[in-house]
């Protein structure tokens, strides 16, 4: 699932193309820590027994189309800056502009091309690419080994998902994006855009879209 430059790997007729990048980076390594030790005249004390919390369970609903991928508020937000659903299940021009799939719709998924209406077909502006697909165990293990390979930079989320993503704006980085890999599904933002203002965007999406798709 090599991921090329959007215009290769999901043709539109846009005339700015959303490059997949690659970041090498490293996990934190934790401290190791020594256990404290007591004294042997202290007196024996019962163990304390620490209170187990509830494990949250989600469960992801795969959206219809691409008009049910984010929330209400962002397609709002969206509208206010002019950027409407171009492409996609669902989007204006639906999927006569794309002639190659995406990694994510080749997975089982769908990508969602959110952008400005030029009235032009041979000038669309697409600003993000948005996309969500369905994982079992087995798929989600080759989803995480590739993005690894890409040498994007792999993190946790507060969710305790894993995620990766990238800044961009570097030689051979010029876009970012950003993925979040949960137990069953992936979510991905691409945008148009590279830098921190940028990737922070491409995290506020994904986490939409995680918020419109779990219950």
């Amino acid at each position: 699932m090599h991921r090329t430059s959007l215009t290769s790997a999901a043709r539109l007729c846009v005339p700015a193309a959303l490059l997949i990048v690659t970041l090498a980076g490293c996990a934190p390594t934790a401290e190791p820590t020594t256990a404290p030790t007591t004294s042997d005249s202290a007196a024996p004390t019962e163990p304390t027994v620490e209170p187990t919390t509830p494990v949250v369970t989600e469960t992801f609903t795969m959206p219809a189309d691409c008009t049910e991928i984010l929330p209400p508020a962002n397609i709002a937000k969206f509208e206010s800056d002019g950027v409407t659903l171009l492409a996609g299940p669902g989007g204006k021009y639906g999927d006569e502009l794309i002639t190659d799939p995406t990694p994510e719709t080749v997975a089982g998924g769908i990508s969602c091309y959110f952008g400005v209406d030029n009235e032009d077909l041979n000038a669309l502006t697409v600003s993000y690419l948005v996309s969500a697909v369905p994982l079992d165990e087995s798929t989600r293990a080759g989803v995480i080994a590739d993005l690894t390979a890409q040498g994007l930079l792999q993190s946790t989320d507060e969710r305790g998902d894993i995620s990766f993503g990238v800044l961009g704006g570097g030689a051979g980085q010029t876009t970012a994006n950003y993925n979040i890999i949960a137990v069953d599904s992936w979510i991905s933002v691409i945008s148009s855009q590279s830098g921190e203002k940028a990737f922070l965007a491409a995290v506020k999406l994904a986490d939409a879209v995680h918020i419109n798709t779990y219950e």
